[in-house]
């Protein structure tokens, strides 16, 4: 019999139903059931005219046990074509003719031949029976196991049943390497003698070609030394697959958990980009994710998360010389523990790498055992290819989740600043060695998965503020001694960078304005940015020097802070704000001049039409903002170097 196709049934929606009103009358419901045991098979027919036969117990019971759950109702339908119709053909050679309006959005109705009124189904036996319809469409059949089309595709999905296919697909698999280890394990398998009586298989397999698709049975675990394989639609008859090909599919369908050698092949692309893809490896079986990237002695070096397998994961560092194409591991890690705490910590802790000097990158260095591990701020040695710990053992992880939240490089005096989500507090003089710790103590405020700022250090490392959800700001000095507190105004916006500082770490400041959509510049998860009305300002310590507002009294007028002369003298922005789109956030600014302002005598100077070459501009630190990977693009799958770099 001609074979319904999965696609043309997925594109069928033609069903109009009215007036069905579901009365929840089950007395009828009873009249679906059919004698199992007197069942021969059962032809189900599409709207289209193309039809299947099912005859596997185990199918014809799934049948019966879905339409036994339908609620009788004797109301009548005008109905259009059923999508499917099912002839139940006894083994006394009568029948019984259901019709059946489950594709789409249709609600899962049901009417037996010759019986006044329908039944609905549930929505769980309504998926139930569509499966069952259209699982067999993926099957076709095989002359034994002989497959000699060119396959495109391969899919797997754990198996539920004998004689029929799981739709939900768990892997897919598309590259040739792959697709070869799975057609020659299905060629060389041999049959084994007589019917067998197996337990539910382990997976299901469909090869896909372009006509055609070739369906089986999958008995394979990590301690196989042969597995088996079986026909979807001969499930008494087994073959066994050799030895070498069990171990070739474990490999795939197994990522063996000691994975070692990460490698890169790099070939040019047809536009002269350079594309590395991790070698030995299924791409169905990885995910990349990029990091940092520094040049160093016209090296570009950069690092990787490479996750695979059954929770695995490699962090490393890499170098690309683009005076060749190949692209090398320096330094890598692996994380094969989902249960070690010091193994998730560092799951988010990768993409660290600043220049410490000509010679040396630093990053973070994790060193795990079986039940424990440690974590050390290291600096690798370009030249040499050498790691040397600078601070070992340095962060006693917590029972809790953890993980770096944010950090500051002062490259002039080798100073180290890191935050870690829970609160601990990191400032590394790498230079003098006089270093401040603060453990678990200024934490991040975890309002969302990612949390919000709550830490705002100096630009000299001397001071810095936080907020701790007490309504007031602290500011503290390096070595964790509180200054003085701020409130946090009530009924005002904030920005999310609740203080900044000038680049001499002498003054900070605090924008606001009232709450009012028509304040808001842009928004995020964990971002706020808005067109202050007031600026406060304070000493390093906290303690207030003065304020400054807009000019104009004018809903709409606003001013900020957008650079700095020198310590004192702070370049202002004075502008007016529109929404760009009713009811929608995001300004329009107009009317910008600019004027400078000495915060200390508290003096404003004349307006000026541009700020000043010579200011030192304030930077917009918006959180989640992604790292400059500048030529360097790290997809999913691979990695591209750009022509030239």
């Amino acid at each position: 019999m001609k074979r319904i196709n999965l696609l043309a049934l997925l594109a069928v929606i033609s069903v109009i139903i009215v007036g069905c009103i579901n009365t929840g009358n089950k007395d009828k419901a009873n009249q679906t059931m059919i004698d199992l045991s007197a069942v021969h098979s059962i032809t189900i027919q599409n709207d289209s005219g193309e039809s299947m036969t099912i005859t596997d117990n185990n199918l014809i019971e799934q049948f019966n046990e879905a339409i036994h759950t339908a609620e009788y109702d004797s109301a009548k339908l005008d109905i259009a074509t059923p999508d499917y119709e099912a002839i139940v053909e006894l083994k006394n050679k009568e029948n019984a003719k259901f019709s059946f309006w489950i594709s789409g959005e249709n609600n899962g109705l049901i009417t037996k031949s010759g019986q006044n009124g329908h039944y609905k189904l549930p929505e769980t036996e309504k998926a139930v029976l569509l499966h069952l319809f259209q699982s067999n469409d993926q099957q076709a059949e095989t002359d034994n196991l002989k497959i000699d089309e060119d396959i495109k595709r391969i899919t797997i999905a754990d198996s539920l049943a004998h004689g029929s296919v799981n739709a939900n697909i768990k892997e897919e698999y598309i590259d040739h390497e792959t697709i070869e280890i799975f057609v020659r394990a299905i060629r060389n398998a041999v049959q084994i003698p007589g019917n067998l009586n197996t337990a539910t298989p382990n997976y299901d397999i469909v090869l896909i070609s372009d006509n055609n698709k070739y369906a089986f049975h999958l008995w394979i675990n990590e301690s196989s030394e042969q597995g088996m394989l079986m026909n979807v639609n001969e499930t008494s008859t087994g073959y066994t697959l050799t030895k070498e090909s069990t171990a070739e599919l474990k490999k795939i369908t197994f990522m063996d958990s000691t994975f070692k050698g990460l490698e890169f092949n790099a070939v040019r692309s047809s536009n002269g980009d350079l594309v590395a893809k991790p070698m030995g490896i299924s791409e169905n079986n990885y995910i990349l994710n990029g990091g940092a990237v520094v040049e160093l002695q016209g090296i570009t070096y950069h690092t990787i998360h490479f996750f695979y397998g059954d929770h695995n994961a490699i962090n490393a560092l890499l170098a690309h010389d683009p005076a060749t194409d190949e692209v090398k591991v320096k330094w890598s890690d692996e994380l094969n523990d989902s249960n070690n705490r010091w193994n998730n910590a560092f799951m988010n802790n990768y993409n660290m790498l600043i220049p410490l000097d000509g010679d040396h990158l630093l990053f973070l260095e994790s060193d795990l055992t079986k039940e424990a591990g440690e974590y050390h701020l290291s600096s690798y040695n370009v030249v040499t290819g050498k790691i040397e710990r600078l601070r070992e053992d340095f962060w006693p992880l917590s029972d809790d989740y953890d993980y770096i939240y944010k950090f500051q490089w002062k490259a002039d005096e080798q100073k180290l600043f890191m935050q870690s989500y829970l609160g601990n507090v990191w400032i590394f003089d790498l230079k003098k060695g006089q270093d401040d710790v603060h453990l678990l103590k200024y934490r991040v405020i975890p309002h969302s998965t990612t949390g919000a700022p709550s830490l705002f250090l100096s630009p000299t490392f001397k001071r810095f503020v936080h907020d701790d959800e007490s309504g007031q700001l602290t500011f503290y000095d390096n070595k964790g001694a509180s200054l003085h507190t701020v409130p946090l105004p009530q009924e005002r916006y904030v920005p999310s960078e609740k203080i900044k500082w000038n680049p001499a770490g002498t003054i900070a400041w605090m924008d606001t304005a009232e709450v009012n959509q028509n304040r808001i510049h842009d928004i995020d998860i964990d971002y706020l940015k808005i067109a202050p009305q007031i600026i406060n300002f304070y000493n390093q310590d906290g303690l207030p020097i003065c304020s400054i507002k807009t000019e104009s009294d004018h809903e709409d007028a606003a001013v900020e802070v957008v650079g700095w002369m020198d310590a004192n003298i702070a370049v202002m922005k004075s502008y007016s704000v529109e929404l760009l789109y009713k009811d929608t956030i995001g300004l329009k600014v107009k009317n910008v001049s600019y004027y400078l302002y000495d915060v200390k005598k508290k003096q404003r100077g004349a307006s000026i039409s541009s700020i000043p070459s010579s200011a030192t501009v304030t930077p917009d630190h918006q959180m989640g903002d992604a790292d400059n990977e500048g030529n360097i693009t790290v997809s999913f799958k691979e990695i591209t170097y750009k022509k030239g770099n």
